[in-house]
């Protein structure tokens, strides 16, 4: 999309050297963006891309660091940074490093300010399309919002004043649900097609109002918030989820999903995984977070030891991760006919595991990485490096040949459509007695394009059960696929805390991979051992705490439970 982190203000202070005297800078504002003389609207156009820039932008975005270094699939290499809060249960109303009540709160109101004057401006042709996509993102800001906190205050139209703040209440979970559904289904047919045009490519389009729409369902569908509630208060149980379990509650999440499966618009058949973060436009990612081409992921999180590289290796994957890659075959390591070998631990596995962690002895930026003890990539000398055995690759381009890093199409991806095929699989799962045949086939469809063979064993197909499994086993292997499939990608966070089994499986040791190397032989000996642990010490972690801030200025806030 054209201009799309174009800041509004650039616009402003440039038109303003002509309209100064109109007055005060907050008054000339609304004038400049929404001008009845501005017949190309560019000005308006370019506060909606300003809006567009309050998306979800991923990346190193927690104190430098990945989201998914707060849960079991890495750690920050770094030490006392501020995600840590989340991984040693320290987090607070007055200490969150992802507290995003204002962020989202800011891009609420920007739509609100836009939807309100857009009509003045003479561009009949576009309006519609615009005030689609600012009610798609209003409706974005308030599941960012209630993914983190559960019911928020829904403000309308209303554009507040911070002069005059008012004392909103909260509204009730389910209201935020339907909220949010009710405004996908009033604007899927009113933004534009699929497949977007090259010029509007990064837009809201019908694809990205039903992806948010499917992943909303499935939320509120999730155990936290469908029979499994953690409120205290009766207060707080109306804003922390739903008052019982609702099985309809998957059907409709699957519904959903299967609704964008059905325009044909998107696949993943065909489409190289490594080159779905890579390459600017395909045709699996549904919305993606445009940025310009830059070499910062590789410089945050590349391998230390490459001197003209500069990077500095902040994400280290933890041997957890890897081990939940399956091998070539389709099947679990720790199966016989698996064909792994604990003395050649990265041969024979999964492709997507070459496409996500990078590991001993594979070739990047022109030599073989070295993580094993004292090697240039895990020098033990102080300074940061690795603290598993591992580093970051997905999102990183391809630099096995290359000598430097190079900037590269970095868009991180908020909707892909392996999501939605496993949003599907999962809701589908859950609400029949035993899994379906759409449900096995998303799982083959994904480890196909993985790479997985499709094997000969009988009863099998891409290392799973060809049908018969049980519920809870395809529930185990919905989950597990989704890990690896969708890792770094800002999912597993939430998926832990939906699924409500975080309070277990962050819990625990965290692992790594320690290799010596002989230095006669040069034979490498691998063995696992603890690097870490992650603590997750009270179920209100589920959900963040209202800010401090905000809950002092407004008292009409009730915090949640436990904070």
């Amino acid at each position: 999309m054209k201009k799309l982190l174009i800041a509004v203000m650039t616009a402003l202070s440039l038109a303003g050297c002509t309209k100064i005297e109109d007055g005060p800078l907050e008054r000339i504002t609304e004038n400049y963006v929404f001008d009845p003389t501005d017949k190309n609207g560019f000005y308006a156009e370019q506060f909606l891309n300003n809006i567009y820039s309050i998306l979800p932008n991923g990346y190193n975005r927690v104190g430098g660091d990945l989201l998914d270094a707060a849960t079991d699939d890495a750690m920050p290499s770094r030490n006392a940074v501020s995600i840590e809060r989340f991984t040693t249960s320290s987090l607070s109303a007055l200490s969150n490093p992802d507290d995003a009540w204002s962020k989202n709160y800011e891009g609420i109101r920007k739509a609100n300010i836009f939807l309100k004057n857009i009509d003045i401006v003479p561009v009949p042709a576009k309006i519609p399309f615009w005030k689609a996509e600012t009610r798609f993102l209003r409706a974005m800001f308030y599941f960012e919002l209630v993914k983190r906190y559960g019911g928020v205050p829904l403000v309308g139209d209303e554009v507040l004043d911070a002069e005059k703040p008012k004392n909103f209440t909260r509204n009730s979970f389910e209201e935020c649900i339907n909220y949010i559904v009710a405004e996908c289904d009033a604007i899927k047919g009113a933004v534009r097609p699929d497949p977007l045009a090259a010029g509007d490519y990064g837009r809201i389009s019908n694809g990205v109002v039903l992806a948010l729409k499917a992943r909303t369902l499935l939320y509120a569908a999730s155990p936290l918030y469908n029979g499994g509630n953690i409120g205290g208060t009766a207060d707080q149980k109306k804003y922390q989820g739903y008052a019982n379990f609702d099985a309809e509650r998957w059907n409709l999440a699957a519904q959903a999903a299967n609704d964008l499966m059905l325009t044909g618009k998107f696949k993943i058949d065909g489409v190289t995984f490594n080159n779905v973060f890579i390459v600017r436009k395909n045709d699996e990612v549904i919305l993606g977070y445009l940025r310009n081409n830059s070499s910062d992921l590789e410089t945050n999180n590349g391998p230390v030891g490459y001197a003209l590289a500069s990077a500095q290796g902040r994400t280290s994957p933890t041997q957890d991760l890897v081990e939940a890659f399956p091998g070539l075959n389709g099947r679990d390591i720790t199966d016989p006919v698996s064909g792994f070998v604990a003395t050649n631990p990265y041969a024979n596995r999964d492709p997507r595991l070459a496409s996500t962690v990078l590991y001993n002895g594979v070739n990047w930026l022109s030599r073989p990485l070295q993580t094993y003890e004292g090697g240039l990539d895990k020098p033990n000398n102080n300074s940061t490096q690795t603290k598993t055995g591992y580093y970051l690759r997905k999102h990183l381009g391809n630099f096995a040949t290359a000598t430097l890093y190079s900037a590269q199409p970095h868009n991180f991806p908020i909707f892909r459509y392996a999501e939605v095929l496993l949003n599907y699989a999962e809701a589908r799962n859950e609400y029949l007695t035993a899994p379906d045949a759409s449900v096995y086939k998303v799982l083959q469809d994904i480890r196909k394009r993985a790479g997985i063979t499709a094997g000969t064993t009988p009863g099998y197909s891409y290392g799973l059960k060809s049908s018969g499994m049980t519920k809870d086993e395809m529930r185990i292997a919905i989950r597990n696929e989704r890990r690896i499939e969708m890792a770094f990608e800002e999912q597993r966070f939430w998926d832990l805390r939906r699924w409500k089994t975080a309070e277990t499986v962050l819990n625990k040791d965290l692992n790594g991979m320690i290799i010596t190397r002989n230095a006669t032989t040069g034979a490498l000996t691998y063995q696992k051992a603890v690097v870490g642990k992650i603590s997750f010490a009270n179920p209100r972690m589920y959900f963040y705490p209202i800010p401090y801030a905000e809950i002092t200025k407004n008292t009409n806030l009730v915090q949640n439970t436990g904070w």
